[in-house]
């Protein structure tokens, strides 16, 4: 869920992983397994989670994916 319930450990809620993700693209693009390794071994993330992340950022235009390559969008 995207807006925090109130007993929800905001350490693994979407927005919070999300800009955590954001924070690793700023650096430079990333495949999506080595973007993926570097999530889970900063926060523990599991690929369910990690492909919702994905999903909301990529909605929301944040990110964009070119054969492999996930990168922040530019604007």
């Amino acid at each position: 869920m995207l807006i925090p319930r109130k007993n929800e450990d905001l350490k693994m809620n979407l927005l919070v992983l999300g800009a955590g993700v954001i924070q690793i693209l700023k650096r430079k693009p990333y495949n999506i397994e080595t973007l993926y390794q570097e999530v889970k071994l900063a926060s523990g993330l599991d690929v369910v989670r990690f492909h919702d992340i994905l999903t909301t950022l990529w909605v929301a235009n944040i990110i964009e994916l070119n054969d492999y390559q996930i990168y922040l969008r530019k604007e």
